[in-house]
């Protein structure tokens, strides 16, 4: 039912208990409790359990500090005055300027009857010092007090507060008016009560639910169907009490049911101690996303688009482990070209820094690799290689990004970093946003230097705003505190697993990629000794083309194949991206040249060039026909006319089908020349 979902009020702080180190304190510490035993007298207690009459010695200072942390609890607490009855006081969780100033007018009266002179405190006694001190209130209005809205108290009204006052251990909260914190109880009838708890949890409580006014409605619809059917005369409640009743609900409890989990656990999120890691590379977070940067080819200038960056942190210092910049968006390919620049040692790296102060010493697995729920984590390649690594795995929960909070941090600085030229911004409504294509000016070389100077010299200098630490002081005291990280002796394996798949034919030419040709002596001498073609799976570095590993299924094993290309290219690494744009460009140059279009005007010219040389062969051989029936007749068969050159001769008119249908309908009519009589 909906009653168990609302929320109880909030429960009043307690009394202050006040204890004294004498006969009669108890504290429980866990299951076991301790007794007073003695004062040495040297800031030392003795306290004995109970269960075994042990004798314990404590510092008194010491033992305080436990006391008000919580560790040990006072059971038994000694009265320190035996004429009044202690009382629990229950105390309101704020304080209104208004409820303070109730508690000094009251606690004014009292302490001018318990401090008068008079043995007894009768109620007359109690009337006269009201009236007395009443007088001096009224006195003193003009200081700046304003007792307007209090009264003169009688006699009976003192004597109650001065009763109160004591029983409650002389507690000066206890004057305060309890009618602020009384729980009212509810005016709805039961059946009432039942009826709209049930329409809210099933209209309102529920996945994109209906509005408080129209689960009202549903309500007083419902009300009265109850009425028809059992002849009661029930009477529907306000609406403005049924959006109190809405607005009872916990908020964390109605987004959950009427937006979701995902989005109340995001809304309503909270941190406590963290991941509690405890030494360096015990837990590194990987995630990528695209830069909010567009870059420039190095060779042609072309723009390339947004990168994407793939970034490891350690997450018990923030220090950067590595990253990787590609063009290809999230694969296991580029997670394991992270994993692998995050194992390797940096230092022939930061050779192309010349001003380089810090070394960047970042090397090694990491003892576990805390990963989101992407495809490429989820692939067997990237299980393989962290198998391989002998690392574990554990996938972030889904839609709580919060749980890493290193990694996405890390990102964010990185995309802090870039300059303006080519930035990409957030779209804003009605704000017209620079093109970041024509302001491109950043060529993909510079920026994967800056990027490393960035992640080498400047971010582990950040300073913590909270913890006041860098992430190089810590990770320089984890390096003395930990063992050496482990190293692979071999890494061909990642890039194998890791390499982008495809399938291809293999003959004499080796393997066409991507119109790239690649071949050698060992493919051929395996072709000649298993069979003339074949089909198998190849894999390459989208990065570095400049070979690929092709499967061998005989053997089952991989093979290395070179690029077969011309030699002004040799010694460049040529990336797939590079490829596809160089390709582009060279297809939007010939487009600009009209090259297609005089490549078929070649074509026509050279087709028409062929059918005339045709035809005049055709009437070369007959005309040599003719010559050899010479001599069988006596009139002439040869032709003294000179052959049809291009320019005297007339093609024949064609006539459309339609028009030799008509031709023999028309009359035919005389016509005239100049030269007739």
């Amino acid at each position: 039912m909906l009653r168990s979902t609302r929320s109880s009020p909030p429960k009043p702080y307690k009394e202050t208990a006040m204890i004294t180190f004498c006969r009669g304190l108890v504290l429980r510490v866990g299951e076991r409790q301790l007794e007073f035993e003695r004062d040495i007298g040297d800031g030392r207690v003795q306290f004995k359990y109970l269960d075994n009459f042990e004798v314990k010695t404590y510092r008194l200072s010491k033992l305080y500090g436990e006391i008000v942390s919580g560790k040990y609890v006072p059971v038994t607490v000694p009265p320190s005055d035996a004429s009044g009855v202690r009382g629990s006081v229950a105390l309101p969780a704020h304080w209104t300027p208004r409820q303070e100033q109730l508690v000094d007018f009251r606690m004014r009266f009292v302490k001018a009857v318990l401090c008068s002179p008079a043995r007894t405190r009768s109620r007359d006694h109690c009337d006269a010092i009201g009236r007395e001190i009443w007088a001096q209130l009224k006195a003193a209005d003009g200081a700046g007090v304003d007792y307007s809205a209090f009264s003169c108290p009688s006699g009976a009204t003192i004597e109650l507060w001065i009763r109160k006052y004591l029983q409650s251990d002389r507690n000066a909260y206890a004057l305060l008016d309890r009618r602020a914190m009384s729980r009212r109880p509810k005016r709805l009838e039961p059946l009432i009560d039942v009826i709209v708890d049930g329409q809210l949890a099933k209209h309102y409580l529920r996945l994109r639910g209906v509005s408080v006014k129209e689960a009202y409605r549903l309500i007083c619809r419902e009300i009265a169907r109850h009425n028809a059917q059992h002849g009661t005369e029930l009477s529907p409640p306000s609406e403005r009490t049924i959006n109190r009743r809405a607005n009872s609900i916990p908020p964390f409890i109605r987004d959950t049911r009427r937006l979701g989990p995902a989005y109340a656990r995001n809304k309503w999120r909270y941190s406590l101690k963290g991941d509690q890691s405890t030494r360096i590379m015990e837990r590194v977070e990987i995630d990528h996303t695209p830069l909010d940067i567009w870059v420039l080819d190095p060779r042609s200038g072309v723009p390339l688009g947004r990168p994407w960056i793939t970034v490891l942190i350690d997450r018990k210092s923030g220090y950067l482990l590595g990253f990787y910049i590609s063009f290809y968006g999230p694969s296991a390919a580029t997670v394991a070209r992270a994993v692998k620049v995050s194992i390797l040692p940096k230092d022939e790296w930061l050779e192309v820094l010349p001003d380089a102060a810090l070394r960047w010493s970042a090397q090694g697995t990491a003892e576990l690799y805390v990963i989101d729920n992407g495809l490429e984590f989820h692939s067997s390649a990237f299980m393989r290689m962290a198998m391989e690594l002998r690392s574990d795995v554990i996938f972030n929960p889904v839609h709580q990004p919060w749980l890493k909070p290193g990694i996405e941090r890390a990102i964010m600085e990185f995309n802090r970093a870039l300059p303006t030229n080519g930035k990409v911004y957030a779209p804003i409504a009605n704000a017209r946003l620079p093109d970041p294509e024509k302001g491109a000016a950043i060529v993909f070389d510079d920026l994967c230097t800056c990027l490393l100077e960035w992640a080498s010299q400047k971010h582990p200098l950040n300073i913590h705003s909270k913890t006041l630490c860098r992430p190089l002081d810590l990770w320089e005291e984890g390096l003395e505190s930990c063992p050496p990280t482990m190293l692979p002796t071999q890494l061909d394996g990642l890039d194998l697993l890791c390499g982008l798949g495809a399938h291809r034919r293999v003959d004499g030419d080796g393997v066409f990629f991507h119109y790239l040709r690649f071949n050698s002596v060992e493919l051929q001498d395996y072709r000649r000794s298993h069979g003339a073609v074949f089909r198998t799976e190849v894999r390459f570095n989208p990065d570095d083309l400049r070979q690929l590993h092709v499967f061998l299924p005989k053997s089952k094993s991989w093979l290395s194949v070179p690029l077969q290309r011309p030699q002004p290219l040799a010694g460049q690494c040529l990336s797939l991206v590079q490829l596809q744009i160089a390709r582009q460009e060279a297809g939007k140059k010939l487009t600009r040249a009209n090259a297609h279009e005089e490549l078929e005007r070649a074509m026509v010219r050279l087709r028409d060039r062929w059918e005339l040389a045709i035809r005049r062969g055709l009437r070369l051989r007959k005309d040599t026909a003719l010559i050899r029936m010479q001599g069988l007749t006596s009139v002439p068969l040869g032709s003294d006319a000179p052959v049809i050159t291009p320019s005297t001769y007339v093609a024949p008119l064609e006539l459309s089908p339609t028009m030799r249908q008509v031709l023999p309908q028309i009359v035919p009519f005389d016509t005239f020349t100049l030269e007739d009589e």
